[in-house]
Formats: C-alpha cells, structure tokens, sequence
C-alpha cells in the first residue's frame, strides 16, 4: 500500500482499521514524501515512524530512504510493537538531521484491533523494543556475510594451506645435528634419523 503525503500532512485513512492485536510484521506501507519542503532538502535526513499506544508505550521504528529527484519512498514493514495491544495508535513521522528535527509530520490515528488472545498480551519494553531491531540488525548482516561468502575463493585457500604443510613436512623431516668427539660418539647410543658431526676434543 502506497501512501502521498500532502506538505507536512499523511492521510492514514486507509491504514486507520488495518492493524490487528498480536500481529508481526504483516503489512508494508510505502510512504512517498516531497524531497522539498520550503526550500530544505530531506535527502540528507534519517526518518523513524513514531507511536504512542493506548497503554502510554512509546515505539519507535526507523525508515530507510529512497531518494528520487522530487520524492522520498519510506517503505514501512509495520513491527509488532505498534501491534502489541487494541486501541487508537497515535502516529507521527520524523525527519531528523543528526541531532536536529528537522520535520515533523501529521498523521491521523489508526486503531488497533483486539486479537483472540485478549487483554492479557505482554506490553513491549524500551529494552525488547531495543534488542528487537538489534536482532533484525543481526539477520541482516548474516544475509550479506552469505552473499559475500559466495564470491570467496576456497580453492585459492587450500592450495596455500597444502603450501604450509609441505613446508612443515620438510622443515620436520630434517635430521638432527649432533656434535660429538670421536670418544663419546663410541660410548653413547645413537638415535635414527640423526647427523653426528666428529669434532675435535676441547684443548685442555
């Protein structure tokens, strides 16, 4: 679903009876704003959707852009945090630069529909809402780490590696040097795989 914003103004009607308790990222709303308002480009702006439940929770989800020559797309994948309990869910969207906010933008509010499981759903945390987009974070990442893995040259790998091993082979297959007289080298037992070297006696 696609939604146009008109000035600092999104029209949620057709969102206002979409969301049901308990979902999980079931729905995505595209939101397409105007890259100018009053002379500011937004394309350098980070944006996050923000709501307020009827429980007095606060959630917070940020957008990536895609920046047009006259537009801004949002796409929404709605969390399950904005669906954690029924009710009017207040909605606003902000254009931040850094530290400063920029913009922020008018959204009517939507509802909330009870879901089968009642009143007694657990209300979302600062902390779960914090590790929830840690872990979105983290599955992302992986997906890329995949993708790089599969440009890796493996074989490249394991010529050096069986490089490495003949290199110790050789390097252990070498025979001991021992320096000895020619009267200890009668006296003493003589280990295989070993080079005696006849020097002469110390002066004494």
């Amino acid at each position: 679903m696609t939604i146009h914003s008109t000035g600092k103004n999104i029209p949620t009607y057709a969102i206002s009876n979409l969301l049901i308790q308990g979902e999980r990222a079931a729905d995505t709303v595209t939101f397409v704003l105007d890259r100018f308002y009053e002379g500011t480009d937004l394309s350098s702006c980070t944006f996050c959707i923000r709501g307020l439940n009827e429980e007095g929770y606060e959630i917070e989800q940020t957008l990536l852009p895609v920046t047009g020559d006259d537009s801004i797309s949002l796409e929404w994948l709605i969390g399950s945090d904005f669906a954690v309990c029924s009710g009017i869910l207040k909605l606003e969207l902000r254009a931040n630069r850094g530290e400063e906010l920029v913009l922020k933008y008018n959204m009517q509010p939507v509802f909330v529909k009870p879901g089968i499981s009642g009143i007694n759903a657990p209300l979302p945390e600062t902390a779960e809402q914090a590790i929830n987009q840690i872990n979105a974070a983290v599955a992302e990442g992986l997906e890329e780490l995949n993708a790089a893995m599969e440009d890796f040259d493996l074989e490249t790998v394991k010529y050096r590696l069986d490089q490495m091993d003949r290199g110790i082979a050789e390097m252990l297959a070498r025979p001991e040097v021992i320096p000895v007289t020619a009267e200890d080298y009668g006296m003493i037992a003589h280990k295989q795989n070993s080079l005696y070297v006849i020097i002469k006696e110390a002066q004494s």
